[in-house]
């Protein structure tokens, strides 16, 4: 006996329904997945270091104690990161090579993969191939390159670039250099960053032929603390170059005095790069910085505005030409500096800054501020006097008795993060 059309239409149905809520928590945990894998590509000049597991890792020293064949690891590895956004795994964020990580994952859990080939300039090729497969799944085909700073281990400053990759779902390179990663070691790292300046700048000289021989690639270079010594040095190739939009300094442990050298000499009128400092008043990390270093202050302590990077000229000049030169020396840098203002900003990000010694990377607000020119939902930007500093740190020039003589006024943006309706 064949059942009434309703009594089966209605059958279907409720299968249908059942199908359906079961099929709803799955789907539910795929969309807000607690934790996520989230890919980076690494370039890093340290030495192999298996694990007690026998995983790849890296270590504290050198690749190379004698001569330097200039022939970094390279590959790509992903790190375990808290999905605090509930981003969805979407189709693109999968094509980047996201994945839901594994019950037994926690946060900060890494795989590492180098690349592996006897012919180094094969190896590169499919190392820079790969970054600009990626780069490309994003309309504006950005690639972040990001370096960290003292006392990070290689799996330390990888969940920082991962972090860093969740915020920005765009392909990052993670330059890592040989950090001895421990609290008495801060002479070793200055040491080590300045042995892998030149495998840095060779990062950027090849970043060039990529996006010269594909000009919609565009490149984002970030680094934070003693790491942004790396992008201070590189200047020199760095100048007047198109495919780079975006230089981040963050909490930059670097001299003062140099950087205002390097200004003076590199900066150009036909550079289109947005340059952005992000410091913070809570930093102490960089106030012990200026006490080991003899008082002198470090980019990163004081919320100046960066088109103020004017050295004083004039002092010690012994007769009446030399004033002069001095004279025309600055009124021609100071017409650079009003030209090129607009691309500058110092960001003071002191009411969103963490933990009782500050120094941290705002990886969210960095992101936010490359694509939009905003904070972030919830926050504000307001004007900031400039020149703006740490307690602590007036303290230590005023005891040195280096204090700066710069003449003229600073001039580009001092702009400072605020929680929205709480202006100070």
């Amino acid at each position: 006996m064949t059942a009434p059309k309703p009594l089966i239409a209605l059958y279907l149905l409720t299968v249908s329904l059942c199908l359906f809520a079961s099929a709803q928590p799955a789907h539910a945990a795929e969309l807000a997945a607690r934790f996520l894998r989230v890919p980076v590509f690494f370039i890093t000049d340290r030495n192999l270091e298996p694990t007690k597991s026998g995983e790849v890792d890296f270590g504290p020293h050198r690749k190379y104690l004698g001569d330097c064949k200039h022939e970094p690891f390279m590959g790509s590895a992903y790190c375990v990161v808290e999905n605090v956004e509930k981003k969805p795994l979407s189709d693109h964020l999968k094509d980047l090579g996201w994945s839901k990580a594994e019950a037994s994952d926690k946060s900060g859990a890494f795989k590492i993969t180098p690349l592996t080939d006897d012919n180094f300039e094969k190896l590169q090729d499919t190392f820079y191939g790969n970054v600009s497969e990626k780069a490309r799944l994003a309309d504006d085909k950005n690639i972040f390159v990001f370096a960290h700073g003292y006392k990070n281990p290689f799996h330390g400053a990888l969940r920082t670039a991962a972090t860093l990759a969740y915020n920005s779902e765009r392909p990052v390179i993670f330059y890592s250099w040989p950090s001895v990663a421990k609290l008495r070691s801060y002479t070793s790292d200055e040491n080590n960053v300045e042995w892998s300046q030149e495998h840095f700048n060779d990062v950027v000289t090849r970043l060039e032929k990529l996006c010269t021989d594909d000009p919609t690639l565009k490149v984002r270079l970030m680094a934070h603390s003693m790491g942004t010594r790396l992008l201070v040095r590189a200047t020199p190739l760095l100048r007047e170059k198109k495919h780079i939009i975006e230089t981040a300094l963050i909490c930059p442990d670097v001299d003062d005095g140099l950087v205002k050298h390097y200004a003076r000499r590199y900066l150009s009128v036909k550079g289109t790069t947005v340059i952005r400092l992000y410091m913070s008043q809570r930093d102490k990390a960089l106030v012990l910085s200026q006490f080991v270093h003899g008082g002198y202050t470090r980019l990163g302590e004081q919320a100046d505005a960066i088109g103020g990077w004017v050295t004083k000229t004039l002092s010690g000049q012994n007769n009446d030409a030399e004033k002069q030169a001095a004279k025309v020396e600055d009124a021609e840098f100071a017409d650079r500096l009003a030209k090129t203002k607009k691309r500058m900003q110092t960001i003071d990000f002191t009411d969103i800054d963490t933990g009782p010694i500050g120094h941290h990377i705002p990886a969210k607000l960095i992101c936010s501020m490359s694509f939009t020119n905003e904070p972030g939902s919830g926050l504000e930007l307001v004007p900031e006097e400039s020149g703006q500093r740490n307690k602590i740190s007036n303290m230590f020039t005023k005891l040195s008795k280096l204090k700066s003589t710069d003449e003229l006024a600073p001039t580009g943006d001092v702009l400072r993060v605020v929680k929205r309706n709480s202006q100070k």
